[in-house]
């Protein structure tokens, strides 16, 4: 098996966002999973993780503004405490209060520069607006001049489609669908040094990479003359995001360059038998390519992405 591994797909259960909950008299649904620091490293040795970086991507419009102003402070002082308390196996990324991106830049500052997380997580929309609105301008502009590190998570709709749960399919098609408009609105242009982390391999992207090369081309139109040479293009700025392997690894691997692809683990919400199955399959894939795909899937993307934690691990240095 390999050592270490990088988990970039670890999500607290908050006690601020659960206290606010209950203040406000809301119940918090039975199925959500127990987490404690503790918790999550007992899950993270049931899956053989050596580092996670944890994340509360949430939707704070319950509240008015002020009120997830003040939340998402709280949030992200607790996450920044997980990784402070024990930092050999947690990083952060910080929570956002969006939609209001004056919030939500004073937020990233604060979170960056003085919490030292280690990037931020944001939903893919927010009250129907996805990152290709213009009110995210600014907040891009700065992400972007920091080469930060952005994790986009699904927003997950409440009821079910076709009588299956929403947790299983409408996340990866949301992904799909935020992707899709960033391609459109030509974001990954604009903002070429932000680091997008797309979970559960980027829903659809990997496999539908053409169908989106030609919406960005023909700006939703697939009646505009073009050549293979921009198709190409493209494609080269989808293939430049990076996917991480949680709950559905598949084929991805054939279709994103080795160096895209970080390990995720989803963890508190899978069995721990799943955790296990998730693991093996995921390196069991890598290694039958190459052992160097497998080291790098396991480690060596996420060290060059977090410069950082590379430290902590006494590991070769040369990576693909």
């Amino acid at each position: 098996m390999f050592n270490p591994v990088i988990d970039v797909h670890h999500h607290i259960i908050s006690k601020e966002m659960q206290r606010k909950q209950r203040e406000l008299g809301m119940e918090i649904p039975s199925f959500m999973p127990k987490w404690t620091p503790e918790i999550g490293m007992q899950k993270m040795d049931v899956g053989d993780i050596s580092f996670s970086f944890l994340s509360a991507p949430s939707d704070l419009t319950f509240i008015d503004q002020s009120s997830a102003n003040t939340l998402a402070r709280k949030m992200n002082e607790e996450l920044a405490s997980y990784a402070q308390l024990h930092p050999e196996r947690y990083g952060a990324f910080a929570t956002l209060p969006l939609p209001d991106p004056a919030a939500a830049m004073e937020e990233t500052l604060y979170a960056l520069d003085v919490l030292g997380m280690d990037g931020v997580a944001m939903l893919t929309s927010y009250q129907g607006k996805y990152l290709s609105h213009p009110d995210y301008t600014e907040l891009l502009t700065e992400l972007d001049r920091r080469s930060a590190v952005v994790f986009l998570h699904p927003i997950l709709i409440p009821q079910k489609i076709a009588g299956l749960s929403p947790a299983l399919l409408e996340g990866t098609f949301d992904t799909t669908r935020a992707v899709t408009t960033m391609a459109v609105h030509r974001i990954f242009d604009q903002y070429p040094s932000i680091q997008f982390i797309l979970p559960h391999t980027g829903g659809m992207v990997p496999y539908i990479k053409w169908r989106i090369a030609l919406a960005a081309i023909g700006q939703d139109s697939i009646q505009v003359e073009t050549t293979p040479e921009q198709f190409q293009a493209e494609i080269a700025k989808l293939d430049h995001l990076y996917y991480d392997s949680t709950l559905n690894l598949g084929t991805i691997q054939k279709l994103i360059a080795p160096d895209r692809i970080l390990f995720g683990a989803d963890i508190p919400w899978p069995a721990d038998s799943v955790l296990r199955i998730q693991r093996e399959s995921v390196f069991h894939e890598a290694q039958q390519i190459s052992e160097e795909n497998a080291k790098a899937i396991a480690y060596g993307n996420a060290f060059r992405l977090f410069p950082r934690i590379s430290k902590l691990f006494n590991v070769e240095k040369k990576l693909i």
